[in-house]
């Protein structure tokens, strides 16, 4: 194990990688919900897919590319079926974010709770204990993300950067036709793109530990645990990032290797479809999506170790302290005769 005090960011990673992955009860029941997501919009393209092509092309001709004919043909159909789609999408969309905030209470009431077994049933315990106090963090979030995006693509990036950085007047803000290189248009549009990641990230691992600061204190102001939050990430920027920046190495070699794994499948699929050569690639693809349901847990883990480290206790008793008990019952303490319960 880690010690908290002072945590070295790949072991770090490494621990909370195992721990997560010891929870495979946690993850393959998120896993399934969020293949489940997906079902609505799959099935949707599949009974169109199988009317726009019943009795009038070839079986398999169709299984690799729609073609330019096949699309114009069919073009307010699939103009139509986007629609449907992307409606049904964004409600999903939505769905997804809220169980995101029941799933980020189940990872935390697993990793904070010093008890053993029952790892479905405190999970979702946490889930519903910390829901309502996540949701409010995530509009906060989304408000923080709209923030980045007007700063980067907005009126701070076009004023600081390409007018008085680049001389570039107003009327050009879009197309940028008067710099003298489109190598220095390609640089500016990669430097933008890179920024805006770089605070998405930041805003990302923010919602992390402030999910963590208010699961450790176990507070419901998700505003105050926020500011706070903010200040912790200032002084503490190395501790709490490169744990983080770890696991994100991790996550994205394993799923760009998959990828490419993916596209020389796919290749074969051009050249000639089999059955399991669309089975392996179904396999890839929730293999991925496994890897990444972990990968969010481990941070999860990895936050808890950080801030346990380096976040002030409050003034009143750790409600995390070695107990025995079962989720909502009575916590009797190892070695003193104190009980409380556990809300």
């Amino acid at each position: 194990m880690v010690d908290p005090g002072n945590p070295d960011g790949r072991v770090a990673s490494l621990d909370a990688l195992r721990a997560a992955l010891g929870r495979p009860a946690i993850w393959l029941s998120i896993l399934f919900f969020e293949v489940l997501l997906s079902i609505g919009p799959a099935m949707a393209y599949l009974a169109w897919m199988s009317s726009a092509t019943d009795h009038r092309y070839a079986p398999d001709s169709l299984i690799s590319n729609l073609g330019a004919n096949f699309r114009f043909d069919h073009r307010a159909g699939l103009d139509a079926l986007g629609d449907a789609t992307g409606q049904m999408g964004a409600g999903l969309a939505l769905i997804a974010m809220l169980a995101g905030c029941f799933f980020a209470g189940g990872w935390l009431q697993v990793s904070l709770e010093r008890t053993h077994g029952e790892s479905m049933r405190r999970f979702f315990h946490g889930g519903a204990r910390w829901f309502w106090r996540f949701v409010r963090l995530l509009f906060l979030t989304l408000i923080a993300l709209a923030l980045c995006g007007w700063l980067v693509y907005g009126k701070p990036w076009n004023v600081l950067v390409l007018q008085l950085g680049m001389n570039v007047p107003s009327a050009d803000f879009e197309k940028l036709e008067t710099l003298g290189s489109e190598q220095t248009v390609v640089t500016l549009r990669i430097a933008q793109a890179a920024l805006h990641a770089i605070l998405v990230g930041l805003v990302m691992v923010w919602g992390d530990y402030t999910r963590t600061r208010l699961a450790l204190h176990d507070t419901s102001s998700a505003m105050w645990a926020g500011i706070q939050t903010l200040w912790v990430l200032a002084r503490h920027p190395v501790k709490t990032l490169r744990p983080h920046i770890v696991l994100l190495v991790l996550e994205l070699s394993v799923v760009t290797g998959l990828g490419f794994v993916a596209r020389s499948i796919e290749g074969d699929i051009v050249r000639g479809a089999k059955p399991w050569t669309i089975l392996l690639l179904t396999t890839i693809v929730i293999a991925a999506l496994a890897w990444r349901v972990i990968v969010r847990g481990a941070r999860y883990h990895a936050a808890i170790q950080v801030s346990r480290g380096i976040v002030r206790p409050i003034a009143r008793p750790d409600p995390w302290k070695k107990t025995l008990g079962g989720p909502g019952g009575p916590r009797y303490p190892i070695g003193g005769d104190e009980y409380a319960v556990s809300m």
